[in-house]
């Protein structure tokens, strides 16, 4: 999945991507949305006053609008030159070398020191960050993401990675949770098969890490952070594309909506072999 998983991962600068405005290829995603005009009415009536900085209701409207259109194009495959125009309130991302893309908030920056494909978080909220990692060409020889298992298999791999590896902690009185909250996978416009993971992710601290006994440190335990993390796998070029949404689990209910519109946008398509 991450870095980890594999052997080792792209490290291609952000200025390789192309960053474009006017359409993104887009691809259908089989998910439990209201219909195109219910979704609209939805989240016209969102107010982002008390919500997440930087996800504005405009954002929300326009995330309303690509999903509805998603649920409306289920059908055979679209060729990979269909494209869509970017909703109100994204950039299109698209990596013509590596053989991806996706839309985003319009403000997010990129971030170059992420050691990932490409990395874009919101200035406005340091828990909300998205990337994209890709395994590495000479160690990848992926037919399809069905190649991981189940998607709870896939699930159950990355939950391991987030406990074991990622976020784990050697600070005194740290403890680290995590659950799975849903696995699915649908295919898309271009035929494709995708996963797509949710993964909640919380961490404690002790209020007294130096108290005599490790039963005291257990007793007196805080939240630090709380957040979710989206994960859509997807497989071309026999490698392994991830692209991985992160937010705080305080407005991600209310936020949902634009977290949809990213994952569901992300495609992964053939490249030619020079």
């Amino acid at each position: 999945m991450t870095t980890k998983l594999h052997q080792a991962a792209c490290r291609r600068p952000f200025t390789a991507c192309s960053a474009y405005k006017p359409s993104v290829v887009q691809h259908a995603a089989r998910l439990r949305v209201a219909p195109p005009v219910q979704a609209l009415q939805q989240f016209q009536q969102v107010d982002n006053s008390n919500g997440t900085p930087g996800l504005s209701r405009r954002q929300l409207i326009g995330a309303a609008g690509f999903l509805a259109a998603s649920a409306a194009s289920f059908g055979p495959p679209m060729p990979a030159r269909a494209f869509q125009e970017v909703p109100d309130g994204f950039k299109g991302q698209v990596d013509r070398l590596d053989g991806y893309s996706f839309i985003y908030p319009e403000q997010w920056a990129p971030v170059t020191s992420s050691g990932n494909d490409i990395f874009l978080r919101n200035p406005f909220n340091v828990d909300q960050n998205l990337f994209v990692d890709i395994s590495s060409p000479s160690s990848s020889q992926y037919t399809s993401v069905m190649d991981l298992g189940s998607p709870e298999d896939a699930a159950a791999r990355i939950l391991d990675q987030y406990l074991n590896k990622e976020f784990m902690s050697t600070r005194i009185g740290i403890k680290r949770t995590g659950e799975v909250l849903g696995a699915g996978s649908r295919q898309g416009m271009d035929g494709k098969t995708y996963y797509d993971i949710e993964v909640r992710m919380a961490s404690y601290a002790s209020r007294n890490p130096y108290v005599a006994t490790q039963g005291e440190v257990m007793s007196q335990y805080g939240l630090e952070w709380d957040r979710h993390l989206l994960t859509t796998l997807g497989v071309a070029n026999k490698r392994l594309y991830e692209l991985r949404v992160q937010t705080g689990n305080a407005t991600y209910e209310q936020d949902k909506p634009v977290f949809d519109a990213i994952k569901n946008s992300f495609k992964v398509v053939e490249v030619e072999q020079k």
